[in-house]
């Protein structure tokens, strides 16, 4: 597979950028900027390289977007109810210069999935509530943009990673990302007073008891403790990380990063997303237990004990978890949970056809409130979508470990789409960006790969850091 050489325009392009980061950052220490303004500096900086950079400025700007995902809450607001996240700047960005690219929409074999095409026209219908009048239409762009940002995203993804060499560096970034989320987490857990040495990024620190008495992380420099939504899916390419990168310190740091991103999955306190860890760890034991098993199982266990020994009132957490999934809730967060899932089933089914955008609120559960905003059918449609790409992504992925081929790519890809699953399930991401942008990020990356190995299931891919080409006569 051919390779793309970082040209001259290329390299100052880069030099440009770094330039105008250099004297912003110089202009802005002198004169107080907010991180607002911050972001929005580098955000310029990152266009400059993006824009002028052809080929190598995309793949590097994807790679940058992906690390944008940490930025949490960090938003620039249009209305009350409408906020716009920087990522979704730097996505739409990306496609523009994208298409610019002719030559790489042609190579890079790009295709919409049957289940996105299907629900587009339910996308248009769900705005009939503003024939009537009275709707609020920044509600209801709020959550159509979210489904929309899908469709950039998987086309940028298909262009930067048409080639093979592109999937190490945007893996990277994405571990990074939420191993830097899972650092600040932890930090202001057992550290609250460093909210005093960075007033403007962090506030309320210190750790907040549920009704049970667990304390739970705060994230407040994300902006809440959903950040470890991309915890949970960024562990998993752990995997991939440490057959990427053999030598021990980098192997030594993946695994240091992949316990701190599950310690702060412990502390931040969601039982589902314990639960989809204790899935992901079983999952993993059975399908690789000769390569990982053991190792996944320790390090699970080293995490799970050290946080019963400084965590109060773990046991009682795992109680009300196992209440919850009996459908027992024993307190009001669950319960809540349950009576706006109750509710949106029932409204779902007296309006069949749906009540439009935003009408249903925030039910944490994006297939019942697609149910509810669409219809009944829309709702099938997007969940036969997922369940369908499991399907194949799980034959795949079993096809790999058997005969070698991307084995831990494979895997990471799986375990990490099951997160994914679940925060549509029982979490609900489509009401935020921040929120729906990693999640859809996942599902590109499953698609892509998916794609690539049914275009060529006779070629295995060497996914070693000295070696990004084809292996030919591997089957």
């Amino acid at each position: 597979m051919a390779s793309y050489n970082v040209s001259r325009k290329n390299l100052i392009a880069v030099a440009i950028g770094v330039v105008v980061a250099i004297v912003f950052a110089l202009y802005g220490v002198q004169n107080g900027f907010s991180y607002r303004e911050v972001i929005l500096g580098a955000a310029a900086t990152i266009g400059l390289v993006v824009v002028f950079g052809g080929e190598f400025g995309i793949v590097f700007g994807f790679v940058l977007w992906a690390l944008t995902l940490a930025l949490g809450h960090r938003t620039v607001e249009i209305t009350k109810n409408l906020v716009i996240h920087p990522s979704e700047i730097l996505l739409w960005l990306l496609l523009v210069c994208a298409f610019a690219q002719r030559r790489l929409l042609e190579t890079s074999r790009l295709r919409v999935p049957w289940w996105l095409l299907l629900l587009m026209p339910f996308w248009a219908l769900g705005w009939w509530p503003m024939i009537a009048g009275g709707a609020d239409w920044d509600k209801m762009l709020n959550e159509f943009r979210n489904f929309l940002l899908l469709i950039p995203l998987m086309i940028v993804a298909a262009v930067v990673l048409y080639r093979q060499k592109s999937w190490r560096p945007l893996l990277l970034a994405f571990f990074l990302a939420s191993t830097w989320i899972a650092f600040m987490g932890v930090v202001e857990y057992w550290f609250p007073n460093v909210a005093t040495y960075f007033p403007a990024f962090i506030h309320a620190a210190k750790p907040e008891a549920t009704a049970d008495g667990f304390l739970r992380a705060q994230f407040s420099f994300y902006g809440g403790a959903h950040a470890t939504f991309i915890c949970v899916m960024a562990v998993p390419f752990c995997f991939a990380i440490l057959s990427w990168w053999p030598q021990w310190y980098a192997r030594a740091a993946a695994v240091l990063a992949a316990a701190l991103q599950l310690l702060a999955i412990y502390i931040g306190g969601y039982r589902s997303l314990w639960v989809v860890v204790l899935l992901q760890v079983v999952c993993a034991c059975m399908l690789r237990f000769r390569k990982h098993g053991v190792a996944i199982a320790v390090l699970s266990l080293i995490v799970g004990v050290g946080g019963y020994q400084f965590i109060p009132n773990t046991t009682e957490r795992a109680m009300t978890t196992i209440a919850a999934l009996r459908w027992q809730p024993v307190d009001h967060s669950a319960q809540d949970r349950q009576d706006r899932a109750v509710g949106a089933l029932d409204e779902a089914i007296s309006n069949p056809i749906g009540q439009g955008w935003a009408s249903a609120g925030w039910v944490h559960s994006d297939f019942l409130q697609v149910a509810v905003n669409l219809g009944i059918l829309p709702a099938l449609i997007f969940l036969a979508g997922y369940l369908l790409t499991l399907h194949r992504l799980f034959g795949k992925t079993r096809i790999c470990l058997r005969l070698g081929e991307d084995a831990d790519l494979a895997l990471g890809l799986l375990l990490a789409f099951l997160a994914a699953g679940e925060h549509l399930a029982v979490q609900g991401v489509e009401v935020l960006p921040q929120l729906a942008l990693p999640v859809w990020f996942v599902w590109a990356l499953v698609e892509v790969w998916l794609r690539q190995k049914s275009a060529a299931p006779e070629i295995a891919y060497d996914y070693a850091p000295a070696n990004f080409y084809p292996i030919a006569g591997v089957q």
